[in-house]
């Protein structure tokens, strides 16, 4: 059974390890298209790429706080059904 202090250390390593594995993809992804550009020496298009990096970042900021909330939502609705059964008293 993993203890209450165990979870938060292992929220922290699974978006750690989704952290990781999103940079290779996106390195990836990004790399052929430079490696795409620089074969065709084209110019102009090199601003657009820190472009794509903002997207990327703030699109993932707002998922990761989004599920968060929501997250804290569930937990908190359920704690108060929990406290509401326990509230219940038979007579």
């Amino acid at each position: 059974m993993i203890s209450i202090k165990k979870v938060p250390f292992l929220k922290i390593i699974y978006l750690l390890i989704i952290g990781i594995i999103l940079f290779f993809v996106i390195e990836a992804i990004i790399g052929e298209v430079v490696s795409a550009k620089i074969k065709g020496q084209e110019k102009g298009d090199d601003e657009v790429f820190p472009f794509y990096w903002l997207l990327v970042i703030v699109g993932g900021i707002i998922a990761s706080t989004l599920t968060y909330v929501s997250w804290r939502k569930y937990i908190g609705e359920k704690n108060n059904n929990q406290s509401k059964d326990n509230d219940i008293t038979i007579d």
